[in-house]
């Protein structure tokens, strides 16, 4: 969890300079995973959510062609209606 890091003294010089001065301890910052291998439900929902993050940019950025702006505009309504479908069922059946 903690390592130790060589801090630079620049007042010191070769052998003169103290080492008890020159190191700290500093904490490692988490690993960060984006795929966690023993949950597969959620690699598929950070798949799903950055589809979904891919396909409003392109809309957003696409006014240079109407209909592919329209498309993209189509698929995000259906991905839209298709989650609140999928939460109302969610709901009904507890």
């Amino acid at each position: 969890m903690f390592q130790k890091r060589r801090l630079t003294n620049p007042g010191a010089s070769g052998s003169n300079a103290d080492p008890t001065n020159r190191c700290e301890l500093v904490q490692r910052p988490p690993s960060i995973k984006l795929f966690d291998r023993s949950n597969p439900t959620a690699k598929k929902q950070k798949v799903v959510d950055a589809a979904k993050i891919l396909l409003d940019v392109a809309k957003e950025s696409s006014d240079w062609f109407p209909p592919l702006k329209s498309a993209l505009g189509g698929v995000n309504a259906l991905i839209k209606h298709y989650e609140v479908l999928v939460e109302f069922v969610a709901v009904a059946c507890n």
